[in-house]
């Protein structure tokens, strides 16, 4: 293809991006241009010839208030997915002269870990040149940081939404379910509830009732409980597991959980039970952008852990 052929680049640079991402955060030319190492008056100007070369204002202005305007609001995220994919796509060009390698950056939820790192493991037993950046997310966090372009893949549950509306299973993401994990009950072995291999959800509505405090297994008791017209209120909200397992122990309450924690619970004093009539499950799901993927690298990673980790 001749030079004449070649589409012109925009005119608004990377620097640019940054400068308004930063500005966006922090709502205040003084601290934007101190986090920029920039002068407040050069910050002043190159958000200036942004609005110039969008051909609109992103932010509205008075003496005591600074505000993004609806194309500002808009243009946010957007900005931020290409900064990141800049990020990505610089440290794959680096690393290309040192470590010969792409970085695939994986997030996924806590739960999922003890199934997920083996097959990352195996991956790289398979192929040396692979490198990874983890990070354990709760779910909405991690569906907004790959709609951020932040991360290149996810693990997470497909059908939760955060509060600004991300959900894996909205346009825009490519979603493959990989398995199904089920919430089960976690009782004492003493505990009258413990003597048969499962439990049913009316069988719990006199007992307190422990759940983790991020998580979609409370919507998971309030619509069970809405559907069998049973009074499911969690009592008490734990952060962390061995919290919620200590609950147990003492006696104050029943945890309920997905299957996937209990998976290294090999406590003599407490037991996983099912719970049934109905059982009650979640979508574990690979997430990634349509058409966003920076490389080979992370397609033949998203290929492996769908090939290795469904079931």
């Amino acid at each position: 293809m001749t030079s004449a052929g070649v589409p012109p680049l925009p005119a608004l640079t990377l620097r640019q991006v940054q400068y308004f991402v930063a500005l966006a955060h922090s709502r205040s030319f003084t601290q934007a241009a101190h986090a920029l190492s920039v002068t407040q008056p050069a910050l002043t100007a190159a958000i200036r010839q942004i609005e110039f070369l969008l051909g609109g204002r992103l932010f509205e202005r008075s003496a005591h208030r600074l505000t993004l305007t609806e194309a500002g609001a808009t243009i946010l995220p957007l900005a931020e997915r290409l900064l990141n994919a800049a990020r990505g796509t610089f440290d794959d060009m680096t690393s290309t002269f040192t470590l010969q390698a792409q970085t695939v950056r994986i997030g996924f939820i806590p739960s999922v870990a003890a199934r997920l790192l083996p097959v990352l493991g195996s991956l790289r037993d398979a192929h040396p040149n692979v490198r990874f950046a983890l990070s354990d997310l709760p779910n909405s966090e991690l569906v907004a940081a790959l709609a951020r372009g932040e991360i290149d893949l996810g693990v997470g549950i497909r059908d939760q939404a955060d509060e600004a509306g991300h959900a894996a299973s909205a346009e825009g993401f490519r979603c493959d379910d990989l398995f199904d994990d089920e919430i089960v009950l976690v009782a004492r072995h003493d505990d009258p509830l413990a003597s048969g291999g499962s439990v049913t959800w009316s069988q719990l509505t006199e007992r307190d009732l422990a759940v983790f405090v991020r998580g979609n297994v409370s919507d998971s008791l309030q619509r069970t409980g809405g559907s069998q017209n049973l009074r499911l209120e969690p009592k008490y909200r734990m952060e962390y597991t061995e919290p919620l397992y200590a609950l147990v122990r003492s006696g104050l309450a029943l945890a309920i959980l997905p299957r996937l924690y209990t998976l290294h619970l090999h406590d003599p004093a407490l037991v996983a039970l099912d719970v049934v009539a109905p059982r009650v499950t979640r979508t574990v799901a690979l997430m990634s952008l349509v058409g966003k993927e920076r490389g080979p690298q992370v397609s033949a990673c998203r290929d492996w852990i769908a090939e290795h980790l469904a079931t």
